[in-house]
């Protein structure tokens, strides 16, 4: 999968392993993300198997790899595509935390609770700012990756109305 993400981003022009990772930073972190740790083997993967090529610039005085796709790169990129998505298993560590409170004293409950939520505000916050960078842009910004923007302010808004209700569950006053 992290094969593909760095070759949908090589679909929008060449880049080098920094102005991937700032790209995703900017995008698919909220859904999908990897470290330098994974994207650089990753992309020397991509090398060998000849859906990358690797080229050397100089940037600001210092030696940078600068990665293009391939035509193969392109066509393995567009096969994937067009592959039904499978249905993604939730992991979220608040909700297995969740799933284990009747462990955990009453009086703990709420606070983590409340800093989750606070949490998830902050999250949607960004995501929103994120929204109002790209709509003041000259540019359009094409409508999937607006779309899933949305999703992810939608989705990070569910979940902070799920755990405001489990928190309202849980508030001392509702005895």
């Amino acid at each position: 999968m992290i094969e593909m993400m760095l070759m949908g981003f090589l679909m929008d022009g060449e880049k080098t392993g920094y102005e991937i990772k700032k790209y995703m930073e900017n995008s698919t972190h909220y859904f999908f993300n990897t470290g330098f740790s994974s994207i650089y083997p990753k992309l020397k993967k991509l090398e060998k198997e000849e859906r990358v090529r690797v080229s050397q610039v100089i940037k600001n005085g210092k030696l940078n790899k600068l990665y293009t796709l391939t035509d193969e790169g392109k066509k393995a990129f567009l096969e994937w595509l067009e592959i039904k998505p499978e249905i993604g298993r939730i992991r979220d560590e608040a909700l297995l935390k969740v799933f284990f409170f009747d462990h955990l004293e009453d009086d703990k409950i709420v606070p983590q609770l409340k800093g989750y939520v606070g949490d998830l505000s902050q999250h949607v916050q960004n995501l929103l700012s994120i929204k109002e960078r790209l709509s003041t842009r000259e540019v359009e910004v094409e409508p999937w990756k607006m779309m899933t923007l949305e999703f992810g302010i939608r989705y990070y808004n569910f979940l902070e109305q799920i755990f405001n209700e489990m928190l309202l569950k849980n508030s001392p006053d509702q005895d």
